[in-house]
Parts: C-alpha cells; structure tokens; sequence
C-alpha cells in the first residue's frame, strides 16, 4: 500500500469548517424552532446568526479558491461511469467488488458525488443561504414590499436544512466505504489517501498529465519533447504533491518500454539510461555495453562534432526537436535518426544532464538520396527505378497525368497489402481514400503536374484488407521532353511511429 497526497491545505480547512457550520447550524436552528431545548432561544438564535455569516463568508472565499486554482473543474458532472457507479452502491459494494473509478488529486469525485456536489453548490445550499437571509431580514423586506408572509420562507429554510442534514448524513457513510472504515475521514484530515500500488502509480500518471499540460508542456504530435524540463520539472511536481518514487512507476516503464528509443545522458556526455528500442537502433543487445559510454563513442568526425554541438545546446537551456543525426551501429552499419532533447535538473534545481527520444529515419534518407539521384539525372528516371524498384523497405509509384497508375514495386504493394500488380496497374489513386484525404492528396498531385517536387509528409493509406496504415510520400514529376506527363514518388512505412506517438499523445491529454 502507498499514501498519495490528495486533498490540500485549504481544502481540508474548508471542508471541516464547512462540516461543523452545518452542524452547528443544524443545533442552533432546531433548537430555534423549538426541539429541544439546550442553550435558550435567544442565545440559539444569536448564535445562530454568527454562523450562518461565517457559513456565507466560508462559502465566498471557498468559490473564489476553486475558481483560482481550477478546483470547480472537479464539480463538472459527468455520464461517464454512472451506471458503473450506482451498480456498485446498489450491490457492487456488498459483494466487495472493486471501485469502478480511481481517485486522483484532479479527479477526487466520482460521477454520482460530482453530481451531488454540484446539487449541493447550486441548489441546496442556496436555498438554505437565501431563505435564512429573507428570515434574518424578514422586517426589512416586508417594509419594502418584497415578502409579505413569514410562513413560506421559514418552510424553504427548514426543507433545505433538512435536505443538507440528509446530505451529511449520507455523506457521512459513505466515507466508511473506503479501502478501510475510517481511512476516508483519515484521509480527509492528513490529506493522504492510502490505496493500492496500481491505483497509486495511476494517481501518479494522472497527475504527471495535468502536471505537463498546465504547465504548457508537453510531447509533441512527433513524439518528441517540445518545451524545456518538461518531464523533470513534470515528474518533480508531482512527486512533491504525491510523495511516490517516479522510478517505480508504470509511466516510467512505459517511457522506458516505448517503441521510441529512449535516453538519459549526464551533463559530462555519458549515457545513464537507454531503452531497448534505442539498443535495437543501435543494434545493441546489453544496457551494460552503453551505460557509462560517452555520446561520441562510435561516430564519425563530422558525427562527433554534431552531436556534442546539440549537447551542449541542450545544456546551455535549449531544447532540441527533430534534428537529424547519423549513428554508427555496434556492427559497424549506419542508419539515420532524429533526435529531440531536453534538459533535467538536480534537486538543487541545477542542470544534471538531458534525456530525449530518437526516431529511426534510416530508410526515408535512403529514399531521399535515390530522388537526388533522380533529380540529378535530370528527371531520366531508368537509374532511378533500377534503385528503388527491388527495394524490400521503399514503396515505389508512378501514375499518368490522369491519375491512373502506371507501375508499382513489390513493395508498395506489401504496404497495400495487394498481391500482385494487375489488382492496381490502371486504378485511379483515389482507391480506398476517404474523401478528406483525397482532396489533401489531389491538391499535392496538382501542385506536382505544374512542375513542383513535394517532399517527405506523412499521410495515412487504406490497405485491400480494410486496415489502415501510415507511410510519408514524396512525389516528383516525371518529363517527356518539356512536358509533364506523369509524376512518381516513393512511400516509406511509418505505422510503428504513428502508433507510438498516438501512445505518447495519450500520455499528454
């Protein structure tokens, strides 16, 4: 079991406060309205009155509080697990069944409490606050012509007493439903929720996300870090609200077990962490061969000085996304990736190093430098074809100024997961698009009839089988003498980097 942090400072002090005002609201009035008799009636009413003024007073600055630090958000009612929810107070919570929801420090409600709350904030407790002060000022607004019988105000004063009385009562037992009897009411005075590792590392994940997104940082659509000491300053924040080891967390082993190749580098260039998807991309098998390495170890000159260039950018506070790098693998190959870091700090608030993620682009440059070899060519695309064509990692097209193609390579139909050219020699480029992607695809096949080359984009394509992947396209006219008769291109696959930064993107909202 861990404890996570999840009611502040004030709201503790409200919430008791708030408790026993209507407790000693609900005395005093009953004992107004005769009872029972325990202190007289007029010292019951005195009292009475005082508090129901610090009940209002405790009521304005509560609002303004939830308002300033984004709390009201809590109160926002939501269908979402409703029927989940009231199953489980129904029967669910006879039959021991697990909570249908989990608690966090941004999400402490679950849909029927938020429905209940926002009950008691907009209709009983005004009920109570505007009937009682028609009640305390009965003379005043009866001389004014704005009441003129006493007996409907004090029955809508009494009906939402009671009504706040019921709510406290039932919120009261609620509380016993805790992981323990009392380890709500516990909570509610410490601030600490004791729950299980799994929902902590979830109370921890969620806070991770708020933490990234109101700080206005975050992971890019590409997958890589945007703004400086995003996860640092992230991961401090909310380990200091929530008291949890971030090493030990699910968030961490999904950074660590992303598809995205992932680094921790110290500020004098050695690699402290690595993940297997940065092995794989360096065609490493053991974390012990890189740990400790230096950043240049295995690069070419002109590597070495690059890479130490975007270093030290790092560690002077800049931060770095989709820069080009090559790498030098363990087997002696080259490949190609984009690199995006950030840098992280001590305790001391000192930079300590950088970390960020690499993105394998290997066969894309492979695929830019046979369109250079195209282009330099001038636009005769025999040599051209000859480099692509028995490609097993390059999708080759070419389709006639009409839109109808032409030639495809084995490859670009395993990426359409067609069988054999005759299914697509002759169909329009318009097969299996939706229309939205057909409109943004047309404007780029005009753009290249008039003589333009677009570059790399990522776009997505509808297979033969219904599935649906992504690759980037590049499209470069082809001549006949002066004239434009048809334009080809290449696609390289990106779905695994697509579905990654989905994973990435679901981690930031």
């Amino acid at each position: 079991m861990k404890k996570v942090l999840i009611y502040k400072r004030y709201e503790r002090f409200w919430h008791w406060t708030q408790a026993a005002l209507i407790l000693l609201l609900a005395l005093t009035g009953f004992e107004v309205h005769g009872y029972f008799e325990l202190i007289g009636y007029d010292f019951s009413v005195l009292i009475h009155r005082n508090l129901a003024w610090a009940f209002m007073i405790l009521i304005v600055f509560t609002q303004f509080w939830n308002f300033t630090t984004g709390e009201w958000r809590q109160y926002i009612p939501s269908t979402k697990m409703m029927k989940a929810q009231i199953e489980y107070y129904v029967t669910g919570i006879f039959r021991h069944a697990p909570h249908p929801t989990r608690k966090t420090v941004y999400n402490k409600f679950n849909p029927l409490q938020r429905l209940t709350y926002l009950g008691l904030r907009l209709l009983i407790i005004p009920i109570v606050v505007f009937s009682g002060l028609l009640y305390m000022y009965y003379p005043y607004f009866v001389s004014n012509g704005v009441v003129g019988d006493l007996g409907p105000i004090a029955y809508f004063h009494t009906i939402g007493a009671f009504l706040l009385l019921g709510f406290v009562i039932a919120h009261v037992y609620l509380t016993t439903t805790g992981h323990k009897p009392l380890s709500a009411i516990k909570a509610m005075l410490s601030g600490w929720e004791e729950m299980s590792d799994e929902d902590a590392e979830l109370a921890l994940e969620e806070n991770l996300k708020v933490a990234i997104i109101a700080s206005r940082k975050g992971i890019s659509g590409r997958g890589s870090i945007e703004k400086e000491h995003v996860f640092e300053t992230a991961f401090e924040d909310v380990v200091e609200k929530l008291g949890i080891d971030t090493e030990s967390t699910r968030l961490r082993k999904k950074l660590l077990n992303s598809n995205v190749g992932y680094f921790r580098i110290d500020k004098d260039g050695n690699y402290i962490e690595v993940n297997d998807a940065w092995l794989n991309l360096y065609k490493c098998t053991d974390k012990k061969e890189v740990i400790g390495a230096h950043v240049t170890l295995d690069r070419s000159e002109a590597g070495k000085k690059k890479i130490m260039n975007l270093v030290n950018n790092v560690l002077d506070g800049k931060t770095i996304t989709g820069e080009r790098v090559e790498r030098v693998c363990k087997d002696g190959s080259t490949g190609y990736h984009t690199v995006s870091a950030t840098a992280f700090d001590d305790k001391d608030g000192n930079v300590a190093g950088l970390e960020g993620f690499i993105i394998d682009i290997t066969h894309q440059v492979e695929a830019e430098k046979a369109l250079e070899k195209k282009i330099e060519s001038q636009h005769k695309s025999g040599d051209f074809y000859k480099l692509v064509s028995s490609s097993g990692e390059v999708g080759y097209f070419r389709i006639g100024d009409q839109g109808f193609y032409q030639e495809v390579n084995d490859t670009w139909l395993k990426l359409y997961k067609y069988k054999s050219k005759d299914e697509i020699i002759g169909k329009h480029y318009s097969l299996s698009r939706s229309k939205e992607d057909f409109v943004a695809l047309k404007k780029s096949v005009e753009k290249v009839l008039k003589g333009e080359t677009i570059p790399f984009g990522i776009t997505r394509r509808y297979c033969k089988d219904n599935s649906v992947g992504y690759h980037s396209i590049t499209m470069t006219p082809v001549y006949e003498g002066d004239k434009i008769v048809a334009f080809e291109g290449f696609i390289v696959d990106k779905t695994d980097r697509k579905l990654a930064e989905e994973e990435m993107k679901k981690k930031q909202v």
